[in-house]
């Protein structure tokens, strides 16, 4: 049987590499012992590239100092002549270019000379998802040059790197696109939460924090999402059963609704359903339901300048459309702007005609059902 082996200074680097992307801070331990697995004075990791007006994401293993830094994310790297490596090769400069045109660049005399540094190594990284990523060794003035064993070592290390960085993409693109689709929630002025199998809050957003704190229809004990009214609480937790058995089932497609009580007036709607099961070693933690609370006392608003835009509207136009999308009427809406009623009137004429609509109940339905709220 094969024997598979691992040192412990090259277990303890893979270590240090799984963790890189969420170390405080970021891979600067990985990027450490790296340098010490390849006999290097200094790493960089080059994850953005610097380009004009973006300073781009670069890390060292040590800041030589912050001017230097700042030096080449600034201007030098548009010199940089060691770049656009054929991707999962490790070159040293010598065998990358001519040694003379590299050594007598300005480049290498304006900023990489001064700050002690001779000898350089690089690999460039890239994969078909459009990740890439630069990695560059540095040695002293007075060392020999990188040689077969840090070369080969390198190659084969990249592969670890390149999948640690496509995974780390994908996350960040992953909580990139959940930050975005939730504050679209909020701005259509949902609660949200997430649920676990024991109607523990495991996540809620802005418009859920909110209710929360008003503490009039929902609130928590011991981390369990509650309803403040009996009869509510009773409902809602038969609504919860069936839907947490569709979860416990691999059944989705479930969807629950509840109107709260609150009297004569019409309370906040409660939307629930089952979220796909995700494997886990503790499944009681995960996931489980996802629950939408609407407020109907809670006023939807858009930016004045987004509706100015999609609709053609003057500021004054579009700020009393605003006001009548919030449940004012035009007499009132004239109030709060200190404008005539016929000056209200010859505004909202004006803004029928460039609305194509005729009634200012349809002009509110226009309104709240566009685009606009999501710029707020």
């Amino acid at each position: 049987m094969r024997e598979y082996l691992i040192s412990a200074p090259m277990n303890e680097l893979l270590l240090a590499l799984s963790r890189g992307p969420l170390a405080d801070p970021p891979w600067q331990a990985f990027l450490r012992l790296l340098g010490e697995a390849l006999d290097a004075d200094y790493v960089t990791l080059i994850l953005r590239a610097p380009r004009e007006g973006d300073s781009g994401l670069v890390i060292n293993s040590v800041v030589l100092s912050p001017d230097a830094v700042n030096a080449y994310n600034e201007s030098y790297f548009a010199l940089d002549p060691f770049v656009n490596l054929p991707p999962g090769e490790v070159f040293t400069v010598d065998a990358f270019m001519p040694p003379g045109e590299y050594y007598q660049s300005a480049y290498f005399r304006q900023y990489v000379e001064p700050t002690g540094i001779r000898h350089i190594m690089g690999a460039d990284l890239g994969d078909e998802l459009g990740n890439t990523a630069r990695l560059r060794f540095a040695r002293v003035a007075g060392r020999t040059n990188f040689a077969a064993p840090e070369r080969e070592l390198a190659r084969c290390l990249l592969p670890h790197i390149q999948q640690t960085i496509r995974l780390h993409a994908r996350i960040a693109r992953v909580e990139s696109e959940r930050t975005l689709f939730a504050a679209a929630v909020d701005r259509m002025a949902l609660g949200a939460f997430i649920l676990d199998r024991r109607a523990r809050i495991r996540h809620s957003n802005s418009a859920g924090e909110r209710l929360l704190a008003e503490g009039r229809w929902l609130t928590q004990h011991e981390g369990q999402l509650r309803l403040v009214h009996r009869s509510d609480q009773q409902a809602f937790r038969e609504c919860l059963d069936d839907v947490m058995q569709a979860h416990l089932r691999g059944e989705p497609g479930l969807v629950k609704a509840l109107r709260l009580d609150s009297g004569s007036s019409p309370g906040p709607g409660l939307l629930m359903r089952p979220l796909p099961l995700v494997a886990a070693p503790d499944g009681s933690r995960n996931p489980s339901v996802a629950v939408f609370v609407s407020d109907p006392e809670y006023q939807r608003e858009a930016p004045v300048d987004v509706l100015m835009t999609l609709f053609g509207l003057t500021r004054a136009e579009a700020t009393l459309s605003l006001l009548l999308a919030g449940g004012a009427t035009l007499d009132e809406a004239c109030v709060r702007l200190h404008i005539s009623r016929n000056t209200g009137k010859s505004h909202l004429s004006a803004i029928f005609s460039k609305t194509g609509v005729t009634r200012q109940t349809r002009l509110v339905q226009l309104i709240l059902s566009s685009v606009a709220p999501m710029g707020d």
